[in-house]
């Protein structure tokens, strides 16, 4: 099969590589729609992820069953022909957090396009227990984005939506674009989009958000040099009552504490930086006199069917944020359309057929 190998930082190359052999427990899938995510970006950057290169990236992605290991065909599950997305974080079920019930803890998971190739290539083995059936509504390229969507919304989960509650979404890419939907969706209002890109901004405001705030291009319309009294200034000197922070940046996570109004709600999403030492500052005592609270959220546990709903239902609607599309043999130019937001990009995708 075809496949886009990561060999090194900056450096991908299309090879012929064998076809994945399948355990028991495996399925084939011919892919289909191959999402580029911020984590390929920083895999590609400095050639590597879990593993040393070589090594196929790509978690975001759907495709069609092409053939079934023993157990799946057993079990009668799925079948040829099936159109399917794949879940990457595939957890162990055997240690302490999985027996738990947090398989996003997984102390020794196999993760897709991250520790074991990936998606951006012909085919992929996918273990049986980790592939969802598409609805016949959804689109391969829409399936694409269950991944993402159904990290978000283990994310939301945490919030405790109130319709009628107001929020912030802080981080305009695809997720916070998702989000943004979701939110508005479920009632709560105003909904107060920030980032730094306008292009961005004017999609979230296309897609539901009532408000968008700049915080960086001081000749953006949405501009404000101080976004935090710009959030109180729209909801009546409060804050807002659910913060989403959807970006890595330290700086906008730390407008996401002094946005945040009493008994309010801050989910912190976008990476934290992905620096062990990134720190933000949380003033004690306001937060115990609002009883505010501050949580995080990591991966998708059993959020996939959630997903793959709401994308049915056009709770969210993910084609207007699909900009981009390469094939195989364009992979790096592909992650760094990704990387560089060449041309207003936001999703961009690989259809290797």
């Amino acid at each position: 099969m075809k496949a886009a190998v990561l060999k090194g930082p900056r450096r991908i190359e299309l090879e012929e590589v064998p076809t994945p052999k399948l355990g028991v427990n495996d399925v084939l899938v011919e892919v289909r729609a191959c999402g580029v995510c911020g984590s390929d970006i920083a895999y590609y950057q400095r050639g590597r992820a879990d593993v040393p290169p070589p090594l196929i990236l790509g978690h975001e992605f759907s495709g069609v069953i092409v053939e079934l290991g023993e157990t799946a065909k057993k079990l009668g599950l799925f079948k040829e022909g099936d159109r399917v997305v794949a879940e990457p974080v595939m957890a162990c079920g055997s240690c302490p957090s999985c027996k738990q019930g947090y398989p996003n803890m997984c102390e020794r998971p196999t993760v897709l396009g991250v520790s074991v190739n990936g998606g951006m290539a012909e085919y992929c083995a996918v273990r049986y227990d980790y592939l969802h059936k598409i609805p016949e509504n959804v689109s391969f390229e829409e399936a694409a984005f269950t991944e993402p969507l159904a990290c978000a919304l283990n994310a939301i989960k945490k919030l405790r939506i109130v319709p009628g509650a107001s929020a912030a979404v802080i981080g305009p890419g695809p997720i916070g674009l998702m989000v943004v939907q979701y939110l508005k969706k479920s009632g709560l209002s105003p909904v107060i989009l920030m980032g730094t890109r306008d292009y961005r901004l004017e999609m979230g405001l296309k897609l539901g958000a009532d408000y968008a705030i700049n915080t960086k291009e001081r000749g953006s319309k949405y501009y404000s040099g101080s976004p935090v009294e710009k959030v109180k200034e729209l909801t009546n000197g409060r804050g807002v009552d659910r913060v989403f922070v959807a970006t890595g940046s330290v700086d906008a996570n730390q407008i996401a504490v002094e946005i945040t109004a009493p008994r309010g709600i801050v989910v912190f999403f976008g990476g934290a930086s992905y620096e062990p030492t990134s720190r933000v500052s949380i003033p004690l005592w306001e937060a115990t006199l609002g009883e505010k609270e501050f949580t995080f959220a990591w991966l998708s546990p059993f959020t996939f069917p959630d997903a793959l709903n709401a994308i049915s239902k056009k709770l969210v609607d993910v084609k207007p944020l699909i900009t981009h599309t390469f094939t195989l043999n364009e992979v790096g130019k592909a992650i760094e359309t990704a990387e560089k937001r060449l041309e207003n990009a936001l999703k961009v995708q690989i259809k290797p057929k």
